[in-house]
């Protein structure tokens, strides 16, 4: 058999297609072979995807639980301002948050999840 010579472009889309070909067959030997492990009895873990999914779920539920309280803590500050501190009982000033203590909660290592945190401006930390 001669040698064959192939523009680039042509030499390409041969090499392409034989690799599309063996990538395809690759795929049906190894879901074949799990679905054979799997009628006999075999037991797979977590694929990449399920991981993926479970990471990501932990870390929106982490979010979730600190914009709660970041919330919580806007709103007691926000309730303290309209209330006046000084005029209330010892229990109601241990319940309720100062404006200082809001926003030295929203200092950058208050951020879950993030190496540099958030930057506070002014006072957009505790105004909806």
């Amino acid at each position: 058999m001669g040698q064959m010579k192939f523009s680039k472009a042509k030499a390409y889309d041969q090499a392409r297609k034989e690799f599309y070909e063996l990538r395809h067959q690759e795929e049906v030997e190894q879901r074949v072979a799990r679905e054979e492990a799997l009628s006999t009895g075999a037991v797979f873990g977590k694929s990449a995807l399920e991981v993926g999914m479970e990471l990501e779920s932990k870390t929106f539920e982490e979010w979730k639980v600190w914009a709660e309280q970041q919330v919580t803590l806007q709103e007691q500050a926000r309730s303290a301002a309209y209330t006046g501190l000084g005029t209330q009982s010892s229990a109601a000033d241990e319940e309720s948050v100062s404006m200082d203590a809001v926003l030295n909660e929203l200092e950058p290592d208050s951020v879950p999840g993030s190496r540099r945190g958030q930057e506070v401006r002014g006072g957009a930390a505790v105004h909806s």
